[in-house]
């Protein structure tokens, strides 16, 4: 365990928050990876103190910056007390974990976000960008509206990197196999990273491995909501 100081939160889309604390130097982590948080407050709902996050940054932002969406009406009570920390709290944090991560880089590779699972795609496409390395890139990001988490970081190194290709999908428009025919008329050997809500990375998962991809390469994230 390690513990996070929380530095400030910025609303960075309708109803979405990045929330930034503190890198700490006993902290390491690949980009992509998550950690479990720990908030204690009082009057917690059945859902507890506890959630998980993936890390939206990438390691050489020397930060660690968590995102996701709020209704301050309907949220949880762990989403309320995560909106009201005050600068300078301290938290508990896992240790990093998880195998949505780049392994190799000998193909093409697909990232495929829906919703806030945009959040370890922002953080391995920072680390690309970073290493230099972001080249034979594709970004299919569905969202429920045109107000997308990191647009303009995300525009801004596609201006800078001819090879890295962004498609976006708005409500009501989605990632299907149709739409995804479009784009590729013949699937591409490639690695495929999908993060998003269960039902979308399951569904897109199938209809991937039905076009021939290996599922060996294909990684994925969920972010159910809480």
């Amino acid at each position: 365990m390690v513990n996070l100081e929380f530095i400030n939160k910025e609303k960075i889309a309708k109803d979405v928050y990045s929330f930034t604390f503190n890198y700490p130097s006993n902290f390491e982590w690949i980009a992509g990876q998550f950690i479990q948080i720990t908030i204690p407050h009082d009057n917690a709902d059945n859902r507890g103190i506890k959630r998980y996050f993936s890390i939206a940054s990438a390691p050489n932002e020397k930060k660690i910056i968590l995102a996701t969406r709020i209704d301050l009406e309907n949220s949880s009570s762990f989403k309320k007390a995560l909106y009201n920390l005050a600068p300078k709290t301290i938290i508990e944090s896992s240790l990093a974990k998880g195998q949505f991560i780049i392994q190799k880089k000998d193909k093409k590779i697909i990232f495929i976000a829906g919703g806030i699972g945009i959040t370890p795609v922002r953080s391995i496409i920072m680390d690309l960008k970073y290493k230099n390395e972001l080249e034979n890139i594709d970004l299919l990001y569905s969202n429920k509206d045109s107000d997308i988490p990191f647009q303009n970081e995300i525009e801004n190194l596609k201006a800078k990197n001819p090879s890295f290709n962004i498609y976006y999908f708005i409500n009501p428009n989605m990632i299907n196999e149709g739409s995804l025919n479009k784009i590729y008329e013949k699937f591409p050997d490639s690695y495929i990273y999908i993060s998003g809500p269960p039902a979308m990375v399951s569904g897109i998962s199938e209809i991937i491995i039905s076009k021939g991809i290996n599922k060996i390469n294909i990684k994925t994230d969920y972010f159910p909501g809480y």
